[in-house]
């Protein structure tokens, strides 16, 4: 499957899909995002993820997990052809998870600031055999009886192993990760604070940084400027109330924007819609 095909940054329309992908040339990925959370189990490779400005070097058989809205990249450098990047990927829709109580894992990365788990290899292999059959599965899929149904249930099962280890390998998840103690601070403070004044000079007085030098460090850290990830996490922080039942108008005071025009602007900017065309 041609990079090209899993690359995408929006919108996920079905409840799950999966990918079993192999790259033997560089890989360097821009920043995004997915509207959907996003779990990885690297097999083999060079390979380093970037996340919410941490950045972790990649072991087989780590499992990566990307929230919904986490701003992230993957990068790969092939190795004179030896270590292919191989890893297997399931996009997961938020409201699928939710929906079956499966979002604990996701949930334990914000809790414990880590976003990859490395479980002991009687662990990793169980959760492996069960993305196996997954793969095994929706190869036959449209020929077995109430293949898609037998599909569901493998993924349902293997997401809930992967849930359940999460839980009780509490160890699993790792803090071996690189970042600026500083830009972390700072996107936890923005994402903590979306409706307040998060200007430049405001929040380069609150931590005590030069402007000039917070934009520097921060944009090397996560790819974006500081005013860039503040729009586009209000945003993306806007329509989840507007999907949930708020007026527009009131999810853009929330988010933070002093008035609508510009907040509809941006908006439609960044998601390709208007406030108002957000499907409830």
């Amino acid at each position: 499957m041609d990079t090209k095909d899993y690359e995408q940054k929006g919108y996920l329309n079905e409840d799950y899909k999966f990918f079993h992908i192999c790259d033997n040339e560089n890989i360097d990925i821009p920043f995004h995002y997915h509207d959907f959370d996003k779990l990885i189990l690297i097999l083999n490779g060079n390979v380093k993820y970037i996340i919410e400005g941490r950045e972790y070097e990649l072991l087989p058989f780590d499992f990566v997990l990307v929230n919904r809205f986490d701003i992230h990249k993957p990068v790969y450098e092939a190795d004179n052809g030896q270590k292919e990047y191989d890893r297997i990927i399931l996009y997961l829709n938020h409201e699928f998870l939710e929906k079956y109580g499966l979002l604990d894992a996701f949930h334990k990365t914000k809790e414990i600031e880590s976003y990859v788990v490395r479980f002991p290899a009687n662990i990793s292999t169980k959760i492996y055999d069960g993305f196996v059959k997954i793969e095994n599965d929706l190869k036959v899929e449209n020929e077995e009886y109430a293949g898609k149904l037998s599909t569901r249930i493998d993924v349902l099962s293997s997401l809930i192993e992967f849930n359940k280890a999460c839980i009780s390998e509490e160890l699993g998840f790792t803090q071996e990760a690189r970042y600026n103690r500083k830009v972390i601070d700072i996107i936890e403070y923005i994402n903590k604070n979306l409706s307040k004044d998060l200007t430049i000079e405001r929040l380069a007085d609150h931590f005590y940084m030069s402007k000039y030098h917070m934009m520097r460090v921060f944009k090397q850290e996560t790819g974006y400027s500081v005013h860039q990830y503040v729009s586009e996490k209000r945003i993306l922080y806007a329509r989840t109330l507007i999907m949930s039942g708020t007026p527009a108008t009131s999810a853009c005071l929330e988010a933070g924007f002093k008035d609508y025009s510009s907040f509809s602007r941006a908006f439609k900017l960044q998601l390709g819609i208007l406030p108002s065309e957000v499907k409830i």
